[in-house]
Order: C-alpha cells, then sequence, then structure tokens
C-alpha cells in the first residue's frame, strides 16, 4: 500500500494541470463583458424633407436636401456600448450601444420644392431658408441599439488568450431620443422627443494593446426615418448614414 501511495504521488508532482499548462488556452466556457467608447465621423446621404403645417394649409417636400453631420464641433459625435459574450459562446455576443450623431440643414442651398403653400401650389427652385431657416437635430439624434455581435479571435495565445486581433461584425436595432431644431418663417422650436425606430450593421477590428484594453476601428451604416415636431406640424427626413469610429474597449 505505501509504495503504491508514493508511486502514485510522484506521478502527480511530475504532471503539470490542465489549467496551468502553457500550450492551453483556456477562454471556452468563460464568460466575458466589454466595454468601449468611441468618437468619429458621419455622413448624412441627401434626402427629402417634408413640412406639414396643416393648419396652414402647407404641405411641402424640398428635395435633395444636403445634411452636414458637423461631427467634430462641439456637441462631438461619440458612442458607448456595453456587451455580453455568451458562456460557452465566446463568438457570439449581445450588446447595447449609444450612438450620438447630428446633422444639420444649410438654409443657403438651393433646392426643388413642390406641395401646397398656404392653400397655394408651389413648385420651383428656391434657397431652402426662403421657408425653412433652421433644420437640424444637433444635440443629437440619438440611437438607443440592441445588438447581436459574431466575433472571431486570431492570433490566440496563453498570455492573450482572447487573441490579438479580433473581428466582429453586428446587427442592431432600437428606438432614437432626436433634439429637434426647427425654424419655420421665422417661427423657431426645438424638443427631446420619442424618435422612430433606427437600425444599423456594423463591421470592426479591435488590436490589444495591454491586459484586458484593445484598440477598434469600425464602419457603421444606420439608417431611420425621422418625424419631429415644428411649429403647427411636423417635420420628416430619411436619414441614411456613414459612419467612421475608432476607440477603445475593455475586456474582462
Amino acid at each position: 500500500m505505501g509504495l503504491v501511495a508514493a508511486a502514485s504521488f510522484a506521478q502527480g508532482v511530475g504532471r503539470i494541470p490542465e489549467a496551468q499548462d502553457p500550450q492551453k488556452v483556456p477562454t471556452k466556457g468563460r464568460q466575458e463583458w466589454v466595454i468601449a467608447a468611441y468618437l468619429g465621423g458621419a455622413r448624412t446621404a441627401s434626402s427629402t424633407l417634408r413640412i406639414s403645417q396643416p393648419a396652414r394649409n402647407t404641405q411641402l417636400a424640398f428635395d435633395a436636401v444636403r445634411l452636414d453631420s458637423r461631427s467634430f464641433d462641439p456637441p462631438l459625435y461619440y458612442g458607448v456600448r456595453g456587451s455580453y459574450f455568451i458562456r460557452g459562446l465566446p463568438f457570439l455576443g449581445i450588446e447595447a450601444e449609444f450612438i450620438h450623431m447630428k446633422v444639420y440643414a444649410d438654409p443657403t442651398q438651393r433646392v426643388r420644392v413642390t406641395g401646397r403653400y398656404r392653400d397655394v401650389w408651389l413648385e420651383q427652385e428656391l434657397p431652402l431658408g426662403q421657408i425653412v431657416q433652421e433644420y437640424s437635430i444637433s444635440h443629437g439624434l440619438n440611437l438607443l441599439l440592441f445588438n447581436l455581435v459574431a466575433r472571431a479571435r486570431m492570433l490566440r495565445s496563453a498570455d492573450v488568450p482572447r487573441g490579438r486581433l479580433l473581428l466582429n461584425a453586428r446587427f442592431g436595432l432600437g428606438p432614437t431620443i432626436p433634439h429637434t431644431e426647427s425654424t419655420i418663417e421665422g417661427e423657431r422650436q426645438q424638443q427631446y422627443e420619442w424618435g422612430r425606430a433606427a437600425w444599423q450593421w456594423s463591421a470592426g477590428v479591435e488590436f490589444h494593446l495591454w491586459r484586458g484594453l484593445y484598440a477598434l476601428g469600425e464602419y457603421k451604416f444606420t439608417r431611420t426615418r425621422q418625424r419631429g415636431l415644428v411649429v403647427g406640424g411636423f417635420a420628416e427626413s430619411l436619414l441614411r448614414t456613414h459612419h467612421g469610429v475608432f476607440g477603445l474597449s475593455y475586456h474582462f
């Protein structure tokens, strides 16, 4: 009995426990949380701006209105998100993400307008500011999105088990909280309100920096049709936006 016990003990001392084996990457079955923050730039495609003021018998469509983002002017374009990667499925995660983007219409641009203006039919080209002196969502077309994210972990090792390079793709949708500012025929109105739904898809990369810290770069496309209150009615526009962002993420 004593010899058998001694032999078993000697074999156990010589064996490297599986969890400490440097050739193993012990991440399978472990849950993971990620927080990220980023800045960036956005470009929103030209869109038809529709103004409806029923009490004034006004229903106008301004074609191909150019929209600026002014992403690096205060308040800055920014985004934050939190992610959870599912235990046992490290390639799949769920997220909540907030994106603060902006749009501004230049009132000096000439556009074609058609529709009824104070009960008179109007169809001509004129400066947008002749009727609409301001249309912007400048305290944020705030997108609150819930995403499904898939990732590939590249260049994994014992000291960086998550991988030195992460490739991500995500799709999400959710509500918006826009702050619409408008001035129509000299009458101004602004407010936060619940907007219409938005959706996004994106693709990005993360590069390992130190411990759980990564640098990130990402392309996004978002789409939402907004309808905001203006004096005596509402303004509506389709916002299709390309985003390029950069920032940091931390995995734990």
